[in-house]
């Protein structure tokens, strides 16, 4: 007896108690809003590979010729205020070294010309 009252006390709050049929149409509803956006998954589910690379190639390509671009910029204004490696030896390859004062003092002051046989020279170790 205690259990039916409770049902009864609990069919109140079941939308259907006074509407028959409601939750049938309260899935229709549901379903028919949601239409849209499963036909779009279904739509992705049937994609291949190639039109998934195909969509990002639209955006990368464009996005990598605009890096390579501006990397090119900064290489050359670089190239531009660095006049490179090969215009002064390096410190520690000059003070690693034993050469005579004035040849060290020249290459650390810079007063010298660089020039790349001199460079290998110093570097292979040979001194003139």
């Amino acid at each position: 007896m205690e259990n039916e009252k409770r049902i009864g006390l609990l069919r109140v709050l079941d939308p259907a108690h006074e509407c028959p049929g409601y939750w049938e149409r309260f899935r229709a509803e549901i379903m028919e809003r949601a239409a849209f956006e499963l036909a779009r998954r279904r739509d992705l589910a049937r994609e291949s590979v190639e039109l998934v690379l195909s969509g990002w190639s639209r955006s990368l390509i464009p996005a990598a010729l605009a890096a390579a671009v501006i990397a090119a910029i900064m290489v050359g204004s670089e190239a531009v205020r660095d006049p490179g490696p090969d215009a002064s030896l390096v410190l520690e390859d000059v003070l690693a070294s034993d050469f005579s004062d004035e040849v060290l003092e020249t290459a650390i002051t810079g007063e010298a010309h660089a020039s790349p046989v001199a460079f290998m020279a110093f570097v292979e170790g040979n001194r003139p």
